[in-house]
């Protein structure tokens, strides 16, 4: 029997420079939608809200999302995580990368019910990579916490969950294929680049 999703709020991560891509990976097209808007589309079906998280400042208005803005520029998805525990209106927060172009295949409906069967402060996507792709579902009531580390100069997100109780889904890396660098998009996909913001190296 499936179980439904309890209620949550969804944060789509978009603050990033790309600088390894070269281009704007939200902006991205894939089989005609951008990577931003399968990402919202697939966060959609199963939040009660979905948030953008796209950096220091607005970058995507025109698709008429509400965005949450970083404290400071270049701070990495940490500053997203906090901006997004912030706003969210749920008290459990599902974060994950614009940078994820098959999300349908990853289990996010499972990591979810996996937090709140645990009761865990964090849970986390773990594909055996050394840098799992960014996939986490965080209870609002660490946001004190990881706003205090992250004040005292902590952003790795590994550094940043220590602390807490945190549960790992184990999936195949197949499952959360995520998108760095240009030859990462040679995997049989047809790709239309509609990534036509040029980032900063």
């Amino acid at each position: 029997m499936t179980v439904p999703t309890p209620a949550i709020s969804g944060v789509l991560l978009c603050g990033g420079a790309s600088q390894r891509m070269g281009c704007d990976k939200a902006l991205l097209r894939l089989e005609g939608s951008t990577l931003l808007e399968r990402g919202v589309a697939t966060l959609g079906a199963m939040a009660g809200e979905v948030l953008i998280a796209s950096g220091a400042q607005s970058r995507y208005s025109e698709f008429g999302l509400r965005e949450v803005l970083d404290v400071e520029p270049d701070q990495g998805p940490s500053a997203g995580i906090l901006a997004g525990l912030a706003a969210a209106a749920e008290e459990r927060v599902l974060f994950v990368a614009v940078d994820l172009p098959f999300l349908d295949d990853c289990p996010l409906s499972e990591l979810v019910q996996l937090a709140l069967a645990e009761d865990a402060d964090v849970a986390v996507l773990d594909d055996g990579r050394e840098r799992p792709p960014l996939v986490l579902c965080v209870h609002r009531r660490v946001r004190e916490a990881f706003e205090q580390s992250y004040a005292a100069g902590t952003r790795r997100i590994i550094d940043l969950i220590a602390p807490h109780s945190v549960v790992r889904l184990k999936v195949e890396p197949k499952h959360a294929v995520n998108w760095n660098r240009p030859q990462d998009l040679a995997s049989g996909v047809h790709l239309e680049s509609g990534a036509h913001r040029e980032e900063s190296a």
